[in-house]
């Protein structure tokens, strides 16, 4: 347990204390289920842990102990399969073994009170009861309780972390029952999703097909905001803010006869969907840098469909990116919301008469959503339009949209927006 808390304790160092997403934290570190399951759980109880915290330290620990508290308080809060006081003598170990022996009988005392429950946690009366009980930041509480109301607020704040992948299969290399067949082989069980993708566990077998270029990790919310473009063959197709190039690849395999163009604003961002792109032998995809905030006037009119995956907060994503709450918060909400909109406002420009964009953010808040899409939409030019899919399923679960969509944290969905717009 004590190399696990201490990979661990590292990892946290990195995303706490050097800004690092979760997902690069990793990076160079031989991390065992135990060692990811310490960091992705502290992460996730973040808010309550240090609610726990507070109530039993005079005053905040210094960083490297502090995590290693919040290590500790979340195995001894989580773990029942570990005693209780194997969690805390391992602790102290590890305050040794990283040069705070001077710190280990305050690691040991406030552990050993976490371990006996000498802490109360927030009534059900009590204004802070769901941001504690759930683990999420107040003001993200709040704003959900203002949005969506306090029921569904707590079926978001609730829905469950899923430890599966999403993947599709590379349509120009294989057919679904091909890598069902091959998945079957290897023993490796899946199960197909309603987007037409598979939903499993990663694997050996799985990073041999990714490497292979028969299949790639794709959400499923993004494969949605694909289909809603309805795209037909021949068609010339802009996706703006592109990488990595899921979606740009996509779209160039729904239309193998077509053009997709590939941008983002920076050239090694570029590199990343040239290099998605040249795994799944997508030859149709072309890349330009560019800065979607500024209009490229020789694009005006020309494109059949623009897809717009707009850079947002990512609230939506925080059941597998937990850390999404320590780089953003509510007050950058507006200044996001700005951006999209000048980003908006051009791409809808590049639309033909009757062409057709989807605007979509992988967030839950009106103003990176709604609000960004009524600022173009006038009823006039620019429409919103139903969006259709051609798989019957989809089409009857989301039947009554009015050309948005808005998807709640749910199974494999993130919390997701999609809006369709017409240039008449």
């Amino acid at each position: 347990m004590k190399r696990h808390i201490n990979s661990a304790l590292k990892i946290l160092i990195k995303i706490f204390s050097e800004k690092t997403y979760s997902n690069m934290a990793f990076s160079g570190e031989k991390a065992s289920d135990m060692t990811t399951k310490l960091v992705y759980g502290v992460l996730d109880e973040n808010v309550k842990i240090e609610y726990v915290l507070s109530s039993l330290c005079l005053k905040k620990p210094q960083n490297i102990i502090y995590i290693l508290l919040k290590i500790g308080a979340y195995a001894l809060m989580n773990l029942t399969d570990v005693p209780a006081f194997a969690i805390v003598s391992e602790c102290v170990e590890v305050a040794k073994m990283n040069g705070k022996s001077a710190n280990a009988g305050f690691v040991n005392a406030v552990l050993k009170k976490i371990a006996n429950k000498e802490y109360a946690l927030p009534k059900e009366t009590d204004d802070n009861y769901l941001s504690v009980t759930y683990s999420k930041p107040q003001w993200f509480v709040d704003k959900l309780v203002e949005q969506y109301g306090r029921d569904v607020a707590i079926k978001i704040i609730s829905a469950p972390i899923t430890d599966k992948e999403h993947v599709r299969v590379n349509s120009r290399l294989a057919t679904l029952a091909d890598i069902e067949k091959r998945l079957k082989k290897a023993g490796v069980n899946f199960e197909e999703s309603e987007v037409g993708g598979l939903v499993l566990n990663a694997s050996k077998t799985v990073n041999e097909l990714f490497k292979e270029g028969l299949l790639t990790y794709q959400a499923p919310s993004s494969m949605l905001a694909v289909y809603a473009l309805g795209i037909k063959d021949g068609a010339k197709i802009l996706d703006l803010c592109s990488a990595p190039g899921g979606k740009a690849v996509l779209m160039s395999e729904l239309d193998k006869g077509g053009e997709v163009i590939a941008c983002d604003l920076h050239a090694h961002r570029v590199k990343l969907i040239e290099s998605y792109k040249e795994r799944m032998h997508a030859d149709n995809v072309k890349t330009a840098v560019l800065d979607a905030t500024k209009l490229k006037k020789e694009w005006e009119g020309a494109f059949d469909y623009v897809l717009l995956d707009a850079p947002c907060s990512c609230f939506g994503t925080f059941r597998k990116h937990p850390d999404v709450f320590l780089s953003r918060g509510e007050n950058d909400l507006q200044e996001i919301a700005k951006t999209q909109k000048e980003i908006l406002k051009n791409a809808v420009r590049y639309l033909k008469n009757g062409g057709k964009l989807v605007y979509s953010t992988c967030t839950l808040f009106d103003e990176e959503n709604a609000q960004v899409v009524e600022s173009v939409v006038d009823g006039k030019e620019y429409q919103l339009e139903k969006i259709a899919f051609e798989n019957d399923a989809l089409n009857k679960k989301f039947e009554n949209n009015d050309g948005t969509i808005a998807l709640l944290p749910e199974g494999q969905y993130d919390g997701f927006y999609i809006a369709k717009i017409v240039r008449c």
